[in-house]
């Protein structure tokens, strides 16, 4: 059974009873109760088979600086490579994601080639640029 917490900050109110992103460990707000952000990735990529879809999907979003994700963020991030191990495997996939109550989800992206150690990268306008951690792509 899940417990409701309540967090009143200066500019908002926090109710978490359920996340909507159950494999985030993050908390969602409602508003931006800490002000300013960051993108974080909420969910890393993962190791993948060449051509196939990276699962879980993707998820990137704006975190407050008390370390809630911002449901009122708007826009959208773009991720691309960090690291290309071969130098020429190729990202596929929609890229480019709005935020849906805050945060972006990249459910079909996928890596030509086989290679250890890829990253990605997301940016966004107004936001320092995030780097994921390190992912394999296998035959």
């Amino acid at each position: 059974m899940r417990r409701a917490r309540l967090l009143v900050t200066g500019i908002g109110a926090l109710a978490v009873a359920a996340c909507p992103y159950p494999t985030s460990p993050r908390q969602v707000g409602v508003g931006g109760g800490g002000g300013g952000g960051v993108l974080v990735f909420v969910v890393q990529p993962s190791t993948a088979h060449a051509g196939a879809f990276i699962t879980p999907a993707v998820q990137v979003a704006v975190e407050d600086t008390l370390g809630f994700i911002d449901t009122t963020a708007t826009g959208g991030v773009t991720v691309a490579f960090g690291t290309n191990p071969p130098g020429s495997a190729v990202l596929s996939g929609s890229k480019t994601i709005s935020f849906v109550s805050g945060v972006s989800t990249f459910s079909d992206l996928t890596v030509n080639l086989v290679g250890t150690g890829f990253t990605l990268t997301a940016t966004s306008s107004g936001f320092t640029t995030v780097t994921s951690a390190a992912f394999d792509i296998i035959p």
